[in-house]
């Protein structure tokens, strides 16, 4: 019978709940070390580097114990936060030239989990310190020289959330408790001064100052907005009196603010109307991945230069949401080969106390990277006849030669692959046996064609594409076409 041939644009990111029959041929019910390109297509992610501030030379781990308990930018400056060797004191480093250097600091606690910021309650630019807080000590306000702990008056004086709004710096207290300094001065905490006190009821898992007059304020059971300009005129309105959000997994794009429910990746977004907000789930469709890992998290950030939401969890994975004018282009996921304990937009701190440089060199620090492709099954709009596939044929974007895997699977994975050697899948909810079989080669600068002939008959077809290197640089899948003849009904 005559050949025939169907192709379409790559796109849309996972799908891991609709039917088979409901996918769209564009989306993927795999994609590990992926990211949904913002121009369509899905691209095979960046790598991550060792980084200690030094230009020469080999970077190294800051020294101590444990995990990387905070990483931080302030002035073109990296800080980390460390326990000592002997995991009796949290320690201070500063990045440099030649690598990490201890900065002197009061006493601090071991242990605890950092979160910063950075702002200018002076005026002018000397003015600007970066302030942060981690649950088992004082906040603290640092100048680029001197750490300088505040004193709340707290009994209990270890807040863990950090945000300043309106000229006041805020931070919660365990049982509910949200403090926030005098206007202009972080270390003025009296009511002489304007500083003051909000409950909510729950224990706070985040604060975050947003557009306008308005500071989300999130619980373990609900999402709070604080109105106003100061203590004589906050309004404190619930928006979520049923679902909170975890802690770390708050982050800001634009005028928006995306955090980790426990249940989805929900978005608290400025409506039209001054003031207001409404809030939205945005992850339905990952929902399994989310649910297998929803005690596993550890912090997420975003990546403006990408518009994307990363949220890390402690078994190596990242969810990774690329998100444009509110609209949701897709998710995907990695796989990682370190293991997250603090996250900023740029480094990402590990367990083995290590700093990576995120969007960095074509490896893991070194280690090659392993992308794993999976198009759902399509039966190409003629879903009882029987086919015989011939020929599929990627359109990709690369700038240099590397080698593709592919796998081709029928009727669902029951009618048999295309196969020859094993190899195992990380996938959404488990691991995935698979197999790859043959390869893809191209050289290209811009936009290139990569043919793979195939054997095998059935109703549908699904592609798995697999890449594993260290040194080829990111690629972007665009398009696939299918080369097929018909072989009648499936009776």
């Amino acid at each position: 019978m005559a050949v025939q041939s169907q192709s379409w644009a790559l796109g849309g990111g996972l799908d891991l709940v609709s039917p088979a029959l409901q996918l769209s041929a564009g989306k993927t019910i795999l994609a590990q070390n992926y990211e949904c390109a913002m121009s369509g297509g899905y691209r095979r992610m960046d790598g991550y580097t060792i980084f200690d501030g030094r230009t020469t030379g080999t970077p190294l781990a800051v020294a101590g114990s444990g995990p990387i308990r905070g990483v931080w930018e302030y002035g073109g400056v990296v800080y980390a936060f460390r326990d000592n060797a002997g995991g009796s004191a949290g320690v201070m480093h500063k990045s440099t030239s030649s690598g990490w250097v201890v900065v002197s600091t009061p006493t601090l606690a071991a242990g605890g989990s950092y979160e910063f910021v950075n702002h200018n309650f002076g005026g002018h630019s000397a003015t600007q310190n970066m302030y942060g807080c981690n649950g088992v000590n004082k906040a603290f306000q640092f100048n680029g020289t001197t750490l300088t702990l505040l004193t709340t008056g707290m009994t209990t004086d270890t807040p863990s959330h950090i945000s300043v709004h309106k000229n006041h710096l805020f931070l919660s207290f365990s049982g509910g408790s949200v403090q926030h300094s005098g206007t202009g001065d972080p270390t003025s905490w009296t009511l002489v001064t304007g500083a003051g006190e909000i409950s909510i009821g729950s224990e706070v898992t985040g604060l975050n100052s947003m557009q306008g007059n308005s500071l989300a304020i999130t619980g373990l059971k609900q999402v709070s907005v604080l109105y106003g300009t100061a203590a004589s005129n906050w309004d404190l309105k619930s928006y979520s009196p049923a679902i909170g959000a975890i802690s770390k997994t708050h982050a800001q794009m634009d005028s928006d603010l995306y955090y980790f429910n426990g249940d989805d990746i929900s978005s608290l977004t400025a409506t039209q109307a001054f003031g207001d907000f409404e809030s939205a789930s945005v992850s339905a469709l990952v929902k399994p991945f989310m649910d297998a890992r929803k005690t596993l998290t550890v912090g997420a950030t975003v990546n403006r230069d990408k518009n994307q939401y990363r949220l890390f969890f402690s078994d190596k994975t990242a969810l990774i949401a690329t998100i444009i004018n509110r609209q949701l282009v897709g998710f995907s996921t990695w796989l990682l080969d370190h293991t997250p304990s603090a996250i900023t937009e740029n480094y990402m701190g590990c367990t083995d106390g290590s700093v990576m440089r995120m969007d960095s060199g074509t490896s893991f620090n070194g280690a090659a990277i392993s992308s794993y492709l999976r198009l759902p099954f399509t039966n190409l709009n003629t879903p009882h006849k029987k086919k015989r596939f011939r020929k599929a044929t990627l359109e990709l974007e690369a700038g240099s030669q590397a080698t593709l895997n592919y796998l081709a699977d029928y009727d669902y994975g029951t009618g048999g692959s295309s196969s020859s050697a094993a190899t195992t899948v990380y996938g959404g909810g488990g691991f995935w046996d698979v197999a790859s079989w043959n390869y893809f080669v191209w050289s290209s600068a811009v936009v290139a064609s990569a043919e793979a002939y195939l054997n095998g008959s059935g109703r549908n077809i699904s592609l798995l594409i697999v890449h594993t290197s260290a040194t080829d640089p990111a690629f972007t899948l665009q398009g696939v076409q299918l080369n097929y003849s018909l072989r009648g009904l499936n009776r």
